[in-house]
């Protein structure tokens, strides 16, 4: 049995508390995106639908294939949420003017409020986090997030090169 350097024993405990939060991270995300689909909350609207609301929030409006790359998922799946959500009047699509190939799709305002809505609460729970921090743990706080958001992001691609 090898002994460990306390430096690498510092390693170790510090990844197994990251670890340790990221199942919590996880169901904030999911909780926090519970969106009522009618306005006296019943019929919370699908998690892979809110995904693609927040991402046409964030990123404005897209082809399928787009939503789709972002996501991370096929594109015939991509379709079905979109269907999803035009039946629920939360989004809009059109030909593109470029290429009428292509479909956009786009939020509608109501789509665009509820996102709103999500994104801030989320916003919110951060800045309460990083407010805690000194500026030089912010600024590595937030540089972690970023290394480990894309380092996850390339594993996918690995793992998973045409989802």
């Amino acid at each position: 049995m090898a002994v460990l350097s306390e430096t690498e024993a510092t390693l170790q405990r510090q990844v197994a508390l990251v670890l340790e939060s990221l199942p919590s991270v996880r169901r904030w995300l999911v909780h926090a995106a519970r969106v009522p689909d009618r306005p006296e909350g019943h019929n919370h609207l699908p998690l892979s639908h809110v995904r693609v609301l927040l991402d046409l929030a964030l990123y404005g409006p897209m082809t399928m294939g787009q939503l789709a790359r972002r996501l991370g998922i096929s594109c015939s799946t991509a379709t079905e949420c979109v269907a999803g959500l035009e039946s629920r009047g939360r989004v809009m699509k059109q030909r593109s003017l470029s290429d009428r190939r292509q479909v956009m799709v786009s939020l509608t305002p109501e789509a665009e409020r509820i996102a709103s809505q999500v994104l801030a609460q989320r916003q919110g729970v951060v800045e309460r986090v990083i407010t805690q921090l000194s500026p030089a743990e912010r600024q590595a706080f937030v540089k972690g997030l970023t290394l480990l958001g894309r380092e996850v992001e390339e594993w996918i691609e690995r793992v998973r090169p045409y989802a």
